[in-house]
């Protein structure tokens, strides 16, 4: 059955895969960063950041040799700046330690910072052709529904059975495109809800789509709806500066706008309190001149943007600190300046809807 289900899913492959920008490499580094990028981010989004850090940082040794805050800069508004820090971290081990290439070794990759054995699996089958299983979520959901796994999506008894099995498959030939394939086939066929089992180049074999009930494979765990939370944030500007604060809830030091949680009183009285706290002697802001959603996994925000001009002459020019881990006070940015420093997604969000960035 294996030999038979691998060759039908990596012929539905070849015929139907995306064409994404790291399928038309086998550069170890290249497949590192992209599989980094891709942690909880959605392939559209990672796109054009995966093009720009390439073009930014070619090879380990660039990004082994890059300051801090230029590698949190060019990761600017892609979120979990953690794995910057760790991707940054990992390269000048790779330099130091491994002569500025990729190891293959699992053991070895699994030992720098921000590789776990997903990522591992991933940068062995994709990179170097070792027949690796890479078992993320989209893996679990096909091979369990394949196998008739039963058990809790989450579960440590579903993930092993899992595992084991991707284990027994992942020997053959194109083992990259083997790890690519079941990806593949999880995130456009075999959904967690609806999967499109007409199209699925693993039917026949398929004991889930027997029962006649695919989408209950494996079980859903109870999930959590974001918590839903009304924010405001302030573009306060002097000329072309815009005024940027280190944000205090992001332990991996990124600028934001000025902003405030909106819970008992109205957005008018925040707004002015919020440009008492960082501004000498301020006048009312102005608001909401935009207004905008933005969703992580735990939290969806409404956002409010209001603003208030000071004119030409009212900040003290201020140049930035630009070391990740001591931004200091608040400074004037233009947008220049702004475009190279690792900035918080809702910020840019509101200076786009502003038009704020040109």
């Amino acid at each position: 059955m294996n030999g038979g289900l691998r060759a039908s899913i990596l012929r539905w492959y070849v015929r139907h895969r995306r064409d994404l920008p790291w399928r038309r490499t086998r550069e170890p580094y290249a497949i590192w960063v992209s599989e980094v990028m891709l942690q909880q981010t959605r392939v559209e989004t990672v796109i054009p950041y995966y093009q720009r850090f390439l073009r930014r940082f070619p090879g380990v040794e660039s990004l082994a040799r890059a300051r801090g805050a230029d590698v949190q800069a060019s990761w600017s508004g892609l979120g979990y700046y953690r794995r910057a820090r760790h991707l940054h971290a990992a390269a000048r081990i790779i330099v130091r330690e491994h002569s500025g290439r990729v190891p293959s070794n699992r053991d070895a990759l699994l030992s720098l910072p921000g590789i776990g054995e997903y990522t591992a699996g991933a940068i062995e089958s994709i990179a170097f052709g070792h027949p690796a299983p890479a078992v993320d979520g989209n893996v679990v959901r096909v091979l369990a529904r394949i196998h008739g796994y039963k058990g809790g999506r989450d579960s440590a008894r579903l993930k092993h059975a899992v595992t084991e099995q991707a284990a027994r498959l992942a020997p053959g030939p194109r083992a990259g495109d083997w790890t690519q394939a079941l990806m593949e086939l999880g995130a456009r066929i075999c959904l967690p809800r609806d999967p499109l089992c007409e199209r699925c180049p693993a039917a026949r074999s398929c004991a889930a789509r027997r029962s006649g009930t695919p989408d209950r494979f494996p079980k859903a765990s109870a999930a959590r709806a974001p918590r839903a939370e009304r924010r405001l944030l302030l573009v306060a500007t002097s000329g072309r500066r815009i005024l940027l604060v280190p944000d205090e809830a992001d332990s991996c030091a990124t600028w934001t706008l000025p902003y405030a949680r909106l819970l008992r009183v109205s957005a008018s009285s925040a707004a002015r309190a919020l440009a008492r706290r960082h501004l000498p002697d301020p006048s009312a802001p102005e608001g909401p001149r935009a207004t905008f959603r933005h969703r992580t996994f735990s939290c969806d925000s409404t956002y409010e943007v209001w603003c208030l001009d000071l004119g030409p002459g009212g900040a003290p020019a201020r140049r930035p600190q630009r070391a990740a881990t001591s931004l200091g006070a608040a400074f004037w940015a233009t947008p220049g300046e702004l475009r190279g420093l690792p900035v918080r997604a809702h910020t840019l969000k509101a200076l786009s809807s502003l038009n704020a960035m040109a």
